[in-house]
């Protein structure tokens, strides 16, 4: 087994910072947005769905990036 192996919610095969990034403040940007809109209208099912997809969307990101941070992973990826 590779030492570079990636678990399966990796976006990128560089460690590229960017991809998880930018999916992490998008799942920000909708947890925000829900929340706010839950403060005023009621609970239903489908902003529940939208809620958990943008907490997903978080801890993607933040898994992809903690990943390809640890023991040089990304420096090594991107040496070829």
């Amino acid at each position: 087994m590779t030492d570079l192996r990636r678990p399966w919610w990796t976006l990128t095969k560089t460690g590229a910072v960017l991809p998880p990034v930018l999916e992490a403040v998008v799942g920000a940007f909708g947890l925000v947005v829900q929340v706010m809109s839950l403060a005023t209208q009621p609970v239903t099912p489908m902003s529940i769905v939208i809620t958990v997809v943008a907490l997903v969307l978080i801890v993607q990101g933040v898994a992809d990036l903690v990943w390809w941070g640890r023991e040089g992973r990304r420096a090594r990826a991107q040496q070829g």
